[in-house]
């Protein structure tokens, strides 16, 4: 965010189609950053990885294409999270699973609707800016509920399963950390001990309540 709006980094080779995106990014009080080609791009990004808050590129972007600035984007480790949304033509849809699975946060299919693509960008926008912590209370209730099941003695349908962790969830208190892999791992060890006896007691109390109102059909 730049001057209180969001920087766009916008990637067009059509003249006239990056003029009216620019427009319409911009009435929405969006900053558009305007590059004609994928190389251009790369190189603003190089000297401004922390202030870009998506870009926005058309697969068929001239120089370096939509593909390689999404592939070169995620190689790099000051660039790799910024947000990248890939402008792709209808018949080509078939491209969008290897997109996606380059790392791409949203693949938008031209033509397309603006309301519908400003409404899908301010959702990636939103999601980057939210902390990147989790509940490790939500793993740490799904695995004691996998090892004690059968002590339970519940029923191991979906349904049952889903209502047993809704309540033991709501009898715990919980604990939040980093969302990298290795924190949430270091986090439930710590569970063991900490943690445990709260986690089982809550388990069995919501086993009871299920057992005697089960919903599943």
């Amino acid at each position: 965010m730049r001057n209180g709006k969001e920087v766009i980094l916008l990637v067009e080779g059509n003249e006239e189609i990056r003029r009216v995106e620019t427009d319409f990014l911009e009435d929405k009080h969006c900053e558009v950053i305007g590059m004609e080609d994928g190389k251009q791009a790369l190189d603003y990004l190089k000297e401004n990885p922390y202030d870009t808050d998506l870009v926005l590129t058309s697969i068929d972007a001239p120089v370096i294409d939509g593909k390689e600035l999404l592939r070169l984007l995620k190689l790099s480790q000051r660039m790799k999270d910024i947000p990248v949304m890939v402008k792709l033509p209808m018949d080509r849809a078939e491209d969008r699973t290897e997109v996606m699975n380059n790392g791409a946060e949203d693949v938008l299919l031209t033509p397309y609707d603006e309301r519908a693509m400003f409404h899908r960008i301010d959702n990636i926008i939103m999601a980057k800016r939210r902390p990147f912590c989790v509940n490790i209370m939500e793993e740490a209730v799904v695995r004691e509920l996998d090892r004690h099941i059968d002590e339970l003695g519940v029923c191991k349908c979906r349904q049952c399963r889903k209502d047993i962790q809704t309540l033991a969830l709501n009898r715990v208190k919980p604990k939040y950390v980093s969302s990298e892999r290795g924190k949430i791992l270091s986090g439930l060890d710590q569970l063991s001990s900490d943690y445990l006896p709260d986690i089982l007691c809550a388990l069995t109390e919501s086993a009871e309540i299920v057992k005697k109102n089960p919903r599943h059909n």
